[in-house]
């Protein structure tokens, strides 16, 4: 009995062992078919936000960043409302079913008031060139909205809103059954990008959450970015309408804010009703040559932007004019410098310091400083309003490009830490790539069918990463899951398949240097850093069974004596 025992407890402790020196990082396995075509984690099946990057827009406070892990759940909206997902998870308006659950709640206005932007991972525009999405919220499109980019530069191609914003009766027919409330609810869109741009080109997704409040805030899922041909000819609901900004007289654009006095009117200027606000926007006062967000009598509840012609930087690199409304309400009334092309915010600014509590009729001078900028660019202004309470509204006029400096008094505060570019960071890079290669290998790897993988394509997308990814990649101290998980397959499908193949080792750092490097192992057989919790119980269970055995074995041996 007692040779039984302890033979077991060898083998017991065997196992563990084995269990423990052969465990390899958990990595994340995101459905991602026909990459490079297709987004990482368009479905957020993960459970998380893998694959897209998180930017903060408001002053980089935390608390203010509008996109959250605890966003992406499988929970309904207020109470019992289905978002419609696809799969088993979305991203969603709040962290719970309920207005009050948290961390992130509706209750309080914590959801509505976050800002920020969302990016995908990138995708090379392939077969049909048809890409669809789901997408909820996003009340006002000039607000929150979906925009697609060339990586190359961050050019905008396109840009999609939720037009069916609480539309019950399209909510139910998508649904199949009775939906008494769409304002988060998910609905089906589909666009042909390549009547914009040519297949093969390198974009990315960008979900945009640039104000608070007003249903700013937006939910999405299924984002599928590759169709090998162009699906059954969606309906008129369901086909997504670009509302990428007109920008007005980029060609003839100069030092200058052309018709800054609004005389006669707002030639030279769009306001929103071109990006999607129906019956909102600005208009012209005849009284004192103001322009006001209040178009067709709206009043407060006015909601909507107002975009000026292309301009340039030179001599004069200063904007001065004169501002008026509710001034207080600084997240929802401000104004935006943003780049022509890519219609990126450059800069945000908001009243001036001493007009922390403005609300009034009676104009102040304001003065916005572009001198940072670069001026080999064009720009353009964009005056928001986004409240429709008390005071929602905003009254500029005498818009006019300056050379010189007033006191500092009358400088309007800018908006620090906006995120002017949407570069992915190279450690997201790496680690892209890596579950991208992780998914594309892991059917054949499993069938032992390695022979047949497009090692090619693997490397063209490998050699297409910054010099600082690569280095990521192969460097022995990198222990990011997916990364360590697809360096050891990308050895294990060389080592099996290369030679015979004839492939080419792809798998470099910035110098050319193939993995593994000098010094770098394989294969990592040592001993995780940290024991996870099963094995921490199993050895707890064999050095009390241990401990227990030598205790009898001790005992029974003085007795025998």
């Amino acid at each position: 009995m007692k040779k039984r025992i302890s033979i077991s407890l060898i083998v017991g402790a065997f196992a563990l062992f084995v269990s423990v020196f052969a465990s390899k990082p958990n990595a994340v396995q995101v459905k991602a078919d026909h990459a490079p075509y297709q987004v990482i984690n368009g479905g957020f099946e993960t459970g998380d936000l893998t694959g897209w990057k998180v930017y903060r827009l408001w002053k980089n406070e935390d608390g203010m960043a509008a996109f959250h892990q605890s966003l992406v759940h499988n929970h309904t909206y207020f109470g019992s409302n289905p978002y419609g997902r696809d799969g088993s998870y979305q991203l969603g308006i709040s962290s719970g079913p309920n207005s009050g659950d948290g961390p992130i709640k509706w209750d309080g206005g914590m959801s509505e008031e976050r800002m920020g932007y969302l990016r995908s991972s990138d995708f090379t525009l392939g077969g049909s060139g048809w890409i669809s999405f789901k997408l909820g919220g996003g009340k006002h499109p000039s607000f929150a909205y979906m925009s697609v980019r060339k990586a190359s530069d961050h050019t905008e191609i396109a840009r999609f809103a939720n037009r069916h914003f609480n539309d019950t009766t399209k909510a139910t027919a998508q649904y199949g059954n009775t939906i008494t409330n769409a304002e988060a609810f998910l609905f089906q869109y589909y666009f042909d990008l390549s009547s914009v741009t040519a297949l093969g080109t390198k974009l990315y997704i960008l979900l945009c959450d640039t104000s608070s409040w007003e249903w700013s805030v937006l939910s999405a899922d299924s984002f599928v970015t590759y169709y090998k041909t162009a699906p059954a000819t969606p309906s008129e609901d369901q086909t997504a309408t670009n509302i990428l900004p007109e920008v007005l007289n980029i060609d003839t654009a100069d030092n200058s804010i052309k018709n800054g006095g609004f005389n006669p009117d707002l030639t030279a200027w769009n306001d929103s009703a071109v990006q999607g606000d129906k019956d909102m926007g600005w208009n012209r006062d005849g009284g004192d040559s103001s322009a006001r967000s209040d178009k067709n009598g709206k009043g407060d509840g006015g909601i909507g932007i107002l975009r000026s012609s292309a301009f340039t930087l030179g001599d004069n690199n200063y904007v001065k004019f004169d501002w008026a409304g509710g001034l207080k309400y600084d997240k929802q009334i401000f104004v935006s410098v943003k780049e022509v092309g890519t219609n990126i915010e450059k800069l945000r600014f908001v009243r001036r310091e001493n007009l922390s509590d403005k609300e009034g009729t009676n104009f102040d001078n304001h003065l916005l400083d572009l001198s940072t900028l670069d001026n080999t660019k064009k720009y353009y202004l964009e005056f928001a309003d986004n409240r429709a309470g008390g005071w929602g509204i905003s009254y500029i006029k005498n818009v006019q490009l300056v050379n010189y400096y007033t006191p500092d008094g009358d400088r309007a505060v800018a908006i620090s830490h906006l995120p002017t570019t949407f570069n992915i960071d190279p450690m997201q890079e790496a680690i892209n790539y890596a579950v991208y290669f992780l998914n594309e290998t892991a059917a054949m790897c499993e069938a032992l069918t390695g022979n047949l993988l497009p090692w090619s394509t693997f490397a063209t997308e490998y050699d297409s990463l910054s010099g600082s990814a690569k280095n990521i990649f192969v460097d022995s101290l990198t222990t990011e899951t997916n990364i360590v998980a697809a360096r050891e397959r990308y050895m294990f499908l060389w080592n099996k398949y290369g030679t015979a193949q004839g492939w080419v080792k792809f798998l470099v750092n910035s110098e050319n240097q193939p993995y593994p490097l000098s010094g770098v192992r394989t294969y990592d057989n040592t001993l995780p850093s940290a024991l996870s919790p099963i094995h921490m119980l199993l050895f707890g269970t064999l050095l009390i069974a241990s401990a227990g055995l030598y205790v009898v074995v001790r005992q029974k041996r003085k007795l025998g004596k």
